[in-house]
């Protein structure tokens, strides 16, 4: 009678999932979310918000939600190279810094595109300054087809492109090398999903915090709507700074981090599309041709060796 309602060893193993498909199921969920991060970045300038309330709200949530595993992760944190917190610490204030001050000038597909497609480049670029690792002539190549669909993306439009746009392109490639540092942290440590996202948060939300006391930056928290802080509290604080730093760090030790920057090359053409319905940013053929030229540029480069 007993084994009528024993379940099948054979059947259980259907729904055991590798480590490599946790991986990919994991760096899905990251897309979506980065998606919501480049449209709530782009439109940082039509709300009431400050840079400083929504760096505030990104490392102040998941500083509140892994509290009880901050004690834990302690030891763990203790473990790793003071370079390798430098690195990991480039996620933070740095990298939301660059992408919103690239973000007010440049639209959000423009946003997407940079800073999904090229961070595999400005790995490869970092790893062989810091690490000597080599980069054959096949991969170059790749990496030009990726800087080209970005290019394309700026000139291809009639006329000459306006300095603002330019400008912000600037400091969204700077957000990508400083992005493409956070991965190569996470893959030189072996801090857990949980620790790196209190790594992260913790620290950063002190140096804000330092900002703002000191006059470095402005915050409006004190007359801001909950309404208004509702969507930058959910995509940023909680999808960012707690789904999306666990879900890539955790993409990251089992897929490794070209193969995770080679799954993020998809999140532009989303991001472009969610601009179109949602910012009624226009889709134009320039675009979308910088952003295929600019994916295939990253799944070549994880091709070849």
């Amino acid at each position: 009678m007993n084994t009528i309602f024993q379940s099948s060893p054979r059947k259980n193993t259907l729904f055991a999932m590798s480590p490599l498909a946790k991986g990919y199921v994991a760096m899905i969920a990251v897309l979506l979310i980065w998606s919501g991060f480049a449209l709530t970045v782009r439109a940082i300038g039509g709300s009431s918000l400050s840079i400083a309330d929504v760096m505030l709200i990104r490392f102040s949530v998941p500083l509140l939600l892994l509290t009880p595993w901050a004690y834990s992760s302690l030891r763990e944190v203790k473990s790793i190279k003071w370079i390798d917190v430098l690195f990991i610490l480039c996620g933070g204030v740095p990298f939301l810094l660059l992408a919103s001050f690239g973000a007010r000038t440049a639209p959000a597909a423009y946003v997407g595109t940079i800073l999904t497609g090229t961070p595999v480049f400005f790995a490869a670029l970092l790893s062989f300054i810091l690490y000597r690792q080599k980069i054959s002539l096949k991969k170059f190549l790749a990496f030009i087809l990726i800087l080209f669909g970005v290019t394309a993306m700026i000139v291809g439009n009639a006329g000459s492109p306006p300095k603002s746009l330019l400008h912000g392109v600037a400091f969204l490639l700077l957000a990508s090398l400083v992005w493409a540092g956070y991965t190569l942290g996470l893959k030189n440590t072996k801090l857990s999903p949980i620790a790196v996202a209190i790594v992260l948060s913790y620290t950063s939300f002190f140096i804000v915090l330092v900002m703002v006391l000191v006059g470095i930056l402005k915050t409006n928290l004190g007359v801001v709507s909950f309404d208004d802080a509702l969507p930058f509290i959910l995509v940023q604080g909680v999808g960012v700074g707690v789904v999306s730093t666990i879900g890539f760090s955790y993409a990251v030790n089992k897929l490794g981090s070209i193969r995770t920057l080679l799954l993020g090359s998809l999140s532009p053409g989303l991001t472009a599309l969610l601009a179109a319905l949602i910012l009624h940013e226009p889709l134009t053929i320039v675009v979308v041709c910088g952003i295929v030229l600019s994916s295939i540029g990253v799944i070549l480069s994880n091709r070849v060796k």
